[in-house]
């Protein structure tokens, strides 16, 4: 049945065309600067979207080594989405992070590790250790530095919130937790009269 009463077969073509969704606001501003830009610099798409599976491949490739050196730094179950957010911050604060990463991945694999501990003493001093301490400090923590304007890229999948997660809840505005604030309100009861 559709939602007038009518079963799929009673319907024409006519109805279905007038029954589609409507166009939201966002889809028609963003087709609207696209047309724009396009009319003001001459791009074609073509290349534009070529690029951009360029970068979005460079990124995917950039995150399977970051989860990488990850996994040898953090022996715990790690979400590959944070572990993609996370390598896209560094990625702009640290520019060695590439050929940090591959040091960190072939130092471990020399030593065949296991554990953090059989081989963070042997990463070169210097930027590459530095990029393996902000990557386990961002794994617990959340965020890449402690700056005040630091960008939150993990709240409640954070390491530091996981041993106690059973017992403690994790600290929110919100009455019932992280990601709840489209929660319904419960209905008021009437006002005593006095």
């Amino acid at each position: 049945m559709t939602h007038k009463g009518k079963s799929a077969t009673e319907t024409t073509a006519a109805e279905d065309v007038f029954d589609t969704e409507p166009i939201s606001r966002r889809t028609l501003v963003k087709s609207g600067v696209s047309a724009v830009g396009l009319a003001v610099f001459g791009a074609s798409p073509q290349p534009t979207a070529q690029a951009a599976g360029e970068v979005a491949a460079a990124a995917a490739a950039n995150g399977d080594k970051f989860m990488a050196a990850s996994h040898f730094l953090i022996q715990h179950q790690l979400s590959p989405g944070v572990g993609a957010r996370m390598a896209a911050i560094l990625n702009t604060k640290i520019p060695t992070l590439d050929a940090d990463l591959d040091a960190i991945i072939r130092t471990a694999k020399d030593k065949n590790a296991k554990v953090v501990e059989d081989f963070f003493d042997a990463l070169p001093d210097g930027q590459v250790k530095d990029t393996a301490h902000r990557i386990i400090f961002g794994w617990y923590a959340g965020v890449v530095d402690e700056s005040p304007t630091a960008e939150v890229f993990a709240y409640e999948e954070a390491l530091m919130y996981q041993p106690t997660k059973d017992a403690v809840a994790l600290p929110t505005y919100s009455f019932n937790g992280p990601d709840h604030w489209t929660d319904v309100d419960p209905p008021l009861s009437s006002m005593p009269k006095f």
